[in-house]
């Protein structure tokens, strides 16, 4: 049996992997990656009826949320963006114009400005996007180790569906888990979805 330290060697090991091979890959071709992921996204039900949504500011190698934020924006859907406070601590701030509403802040992360922005409670959400490194077909979820939205995802409302955006190297066999650990309902790639 694995013990706690062996899980998070374990992690830790997984992290690193998988952001290196993500990295590998050409900035044109997460762009065009991102692009078809966000177009599914559009098209799911739970997106359209969606009236306030809980997004990430995709950073590094990640897929690129920008999109997303614009068109739900444009949609008139209001969208939260997390802020990190302190090592412990995230709050969510309702953002109107990107251009204006952020700033670079934690590890260089787009972050809303307290200052500029209204200060939004995760309850209001009616769909979650949730950032991860990588992901198992039995939708487990390994973050990038902060345990920031295994903190946020008990905030929201039970019902409310939680998504994660990644391209299809990001989905592995086994994710090692902790008890602690927050589980996310969808998964979307550049090649299909996976759901609960």
């Amino acid at each position: 049996m694995k013990t706690d330290r062996d899980i998070e060697l374990s992690k830790k090991k997984l992290r690193k992997r998988i952001i290196s091979l993500r990295d590998s890959v050409s900035e044109n071709l997460r762009d065009s990656r991102s692009r078809i992921i966000a177009l599914k996204l559009f098209e799911i039900e739970y997106y359209k009826n969606a009236e306030c949504i809980l997004l990430f500011y995709s950073f590094g190698s990640e897929i690129s949320t920008r999109s997303i934020i614009d068109n739900a924006l444009s949609d008139s859907k209001r969208i939260m963006l997390p802020r990190i406070k302190d090592k412990n601590i995230i709050e969510t701030y309702f953002i109107a114009n990107p251009e204006k509403d952020l700033q670079s802040g934690y590890f260089g992360i787009m972050e809303p400005v307290p200052e500029r922005c209204k200060k939004a409670s995760p309850k209001e959400a009616d769909l979650a996007i949730i950032p991860g490194v990588c992901f198992d077909r039995n939708l487990n979820r390994l973050g990038y180790g902060g345990g920031f939205y295994d903190r946020i995802i008990p905030e929201l409302n039970k019902e409310v569906l939680k998504i994660s955006l990644c391209f299809d190297m990001q989905v592995i066999e086994n994710v090692p888990v902790s008890d602690y650990d927050m589980k996310i309902d969808m998964i979307i790639t550049e090649k299909g979805i996976l759901i609960n």
